[in-house]
């Protein structure tokens, strides 16, 4: 530092020069009576800092050396050296002055060891070294003393000079939590995917995933393109080489000479399943000869592509086993084809046809595994797949734009009523699960009201598990749609169109007519869409059946109009042996299902009918709202049973303790759901402890049906 090397030469330069000290010693006096004014003013500040420099000196002076002892000051014998001293002092605090300023700290090599204060009995050139060092100590630790001054006085500038350090420790401190902040982020991030689209050069990536169909695995990508007003959904397929074509070609006519198949096989769901088996195993001998050095993945990617071209719909039986799918439409050959999409709604895909031959050729082919024909003069098909998948097709010129296929694609496993109150679905409440279960059991008779695809068929097959098992049950549809635990009593009937010469034709009417001499203690019928089916059916339940059925309309209240005025025109006392009404809504925007409504028809005096609201959904906040209480419910059990108000209270509240014991052991499957509503009117004291309790469903349940409600979770 500079402040060291300025007091060292003035050290050297008063303590070598012998000669020259008289003289010197002189002007230093003169010096002495001009500056003796000014100390007068400072005289108290340089006491202070005499008595810190001798503090700072003699500190580490009596720690270190004990042996150095305090003499008797004699003026009269020391004076001269005493002068000396002063005069040395005075040119060290003119030489510290400037230095103070820059050596505001001491470095820790100026915190090592002081030397012991000089013997004043020596010489001066005896002690000249010890005295150096001591001058150099003082000069270094005198800072301390003006700090340690200034302490006394405000107490602020050591506060002021340590503030910086607490600062950096708390910018460490605070740079050290944001730093773990971040790394907590990373792992959320890590845990939750990133709800932000991936951007690619195609556009914006919604949703990602794969589907697998008969070993042919294909990758979905829901894109967002910027010049696209509707998001495209991409399909990547296996892509097949011209000379792998001719090799399927040739595969394809050995199977269809090997195998021979009946239209009743495509029909049964499990005849097809067979065969396509032997398909399967025919198309692999024949590439096992053909291709020899092919893997065996290989080989099963081209079995599954030469299955869906020869017994299947080709690329559309990727979509078909897409489970975020409800509806495949073709338009025509200009368009591609378009599907309905659970979270984004309608959606374009990358799958486009030829010509409208190629579409005409699917129609013919679903047409043909029902016993049915599409042709100009029948240009109008309703069919449904071996999947049970409902099927519409057009043929040109009815449809102005070309042939159009619509396929409704229904869920592989079907809902049951804990999905329904599942909050992550909510498409209702336990407690109006629980008044449907009661009026279920008590054999009170509930129409599903709701627009298209609303999911209403889908309600209704989630509320028959709640009818006994020793209850005999008779289903009616136009296609076959519901499917219930294999623990109920049911027998399933489903519609059939005519042949081109217009016989063989079975109607809903006639299966419903005919069920009744089947002592049915159910009925159950798919869809009411004509006056006779209605009349039909409300008839049944005048004579002592309990019906459920579904019905197009917005609202409870309109349901009832529709049902009174044509074209249906129900006499109003026919139509009093309805019970109950739930309507199911269908939010587009939103692409969410809810209850709207849950009413009850009170029969008056006059023979007409009063709607009675007891749940309503409100739309603001997400909500079942009762709005009203149930009147004709409690009348009729009262009647049947004899349980008083208290008592259906209280069975409505053993309902929902089940119901939410089974939501929360993710008891989902259709079978699994059957089973505790079975065991339940077998000892339902049982069923009410185990789920009070929360016990485990192991033991209830099984091995297998736990198994399929792991795998179905």
């Amino acid at each position: 530092m500079v402040s060291g090397s300025d007091s060292s030469s003035g050290i050297f330069s008063g303590f070598f020069g012998k000669k020259d000290s008289k003289p010197k010693q002189a002007e230093q006096k003169k010096e002495k009576v001009k500056k003796q004014e000014d100390k007068k003013a400072k005289a108290p500040e340089k006491e202070k800092k005499k008595d810190t420099e001798k503090k700072a000196v003699k500190k580490p002076e009596e720690k270190k050396e004990n042996k150095i002892e305090k003499k008797p000051d004699n003026k009269a014998e020391k004076k001269p050296e005493e002068k000396k001293k002063e005069d040395t002092a005075e040119k060290k605090t003119e030489e510290q002055k400037p230095q103070e300023k820059i050596a505001e700290e001491p470095k820790e090599e100026e915190k090592k060891e002081t030397p012991p204060i000089p013997d004043n009995s020596k010489s001066p050139a005896d002690r000249m070294p010890a005295f150096r060092t001591g001058k150099e100590n003082i000069i270094k630790q005198k800072p301390k003393a003006d700090k340690d001054e200034n302490i006394k006085k405000t107490g602020k500038e050591d506060i002021k000079k340590q503030e910086p350090k607490t600062g950096k420790d708390k910018s460490i401190k605070k740079a050290g939590k944001e730093k773990t902040s971040e790394k907590k982020d990373d792992s959320k991030d890590k845990k939750e995917p990133n709800k932000s689209p991936k951007k690619t050069k195609e556009g914006n990536v919604l949703l990602e995933y794969e589907i697998s169909s008969d070993n042919v695995t294909a990758k979905v990508t829901v894109l967002e393109k910027p010049d696209e007003y509707i998001p495209i959904y991409s399909v990547e397929q296996p892509v097949l080489h011209k000379a792998t074509h001719a090799v399927l070609d040739h595969v394809r006519e050995q199977v269809i000479s090997m195998v021979q198949l009946s239209t009743s096989e495509f029909i049964d769901p499990k005849a097809y399943n067979n065969v396509k088996k032997r398909f399967m195993e025919k198309a692999m001998d024949i590439l096992n000869e053909v291709l020899p050095e092919s893997n065996e993945k290989d080989k099963k990617i081209l079995v599954g592509i030469l299955i869906h071209e020869m017994i299947g719909l080709g690329d559309i039986e990727i979509l078909l086993n897409d489970n975020y799918l409800e509806e495949i439409v073709i338009n025509n050959c200009e368009e591609p084809v378009w599907v309905y999409h659970k979270k984004f709604g309608w959606l374009k895909t990358t799958i486009t046809y030829k010509s409208e031959e190629a579409i005409y050729n699917n129609m013919a082919a679903i047409g043909r595994k029902v016993g049915r024909q599409i042709t100009n003069i029948h240009p109008l098909m309703d069919a449904h797949l071996s999947t049970g998948d409902r099927v519409n097709a057009t043929l040109f010129p009815i449809s102005t734009k070309g042939n159009t296929i619509t396929i409704r694609r229904f869920s592989r496993s079907p809902w049951t009523i804990i999905n329904m109150i599942d909050p992550k679905v909510k498409t209702m409440s336990t407690e109006i699960a629980a008044i449907l279960w009661l009026a279920i059991q008590y054999e009170l008779n509930i129409l599903v009201v709701g627009g298209t695809a609303s999911g209403k068929t889908s309600l209704l097959n989630a509320i028959i598990p709640f009818m006994p098992p020793n209850q005999r049950i008779i289903s009616i549809e136009d296609t076959r749609e519901i499917q219930l635990p294999k623990y109920l009593h049911w027998i399933p009937f489903s519609a059939r169109e005519p042949n081109p010469e217009g016989q063989g034709g079975v109607s809903m009417l006639d299966l419903l007519a005919n069920s009744l001499r089947m002592r049915p203690d159910r009925i159950i019928v798919g869809e009411i869409r004509r006056a006779k089916e209605a009349e039909v059916m409300f008839e049944a339940i005048r004579t002592g059946h309990s019906a459920y059925a579904t019905f197009h309309s917005d609202t409870a209240e309109q349901a009832y109009k529709r049902l009174t005025n044509p074209p249906i025109s129900l006499p109003e006392p026919l139509i009093s042996a309805l019970h109950l009404m739930l309507v199911q809504y269908r939010h587009r925007r939103k692409g969410i299902r809810r209850s709207l409504e849950l009413a009850e028809l009170i029969p008056l005096e006059n023979m007409s009918n009063k709607v009675n609201v007891i749940y309503k959904w409100n739309a603001r906040d997400d909500t079942f709202e009762k709005i009203g209480r149930y009147i004709r419910v409690l009348n009729e059990i009262h009647l049947f049973t004899g349980m008083n108000e208290i008592e259906i209270e209280e069975n409505l509240k053993d309902k929902q303790t089940i119901l939410q014991w089974m939501l929360d052991k993710k008891i989902k499957t259709v079978n699994a759901v059957g089973k505790v509503f079975a065991e339940y009117y077998k000892d339902e004291k049982k069923i009410i402890d185990i789920a009070k309790s929360n016990k485990d469903p192991d033991d209830l349940l099984g091995p297998e049906l736990m198994k399929e409600i792991k795998q179905g979770n």
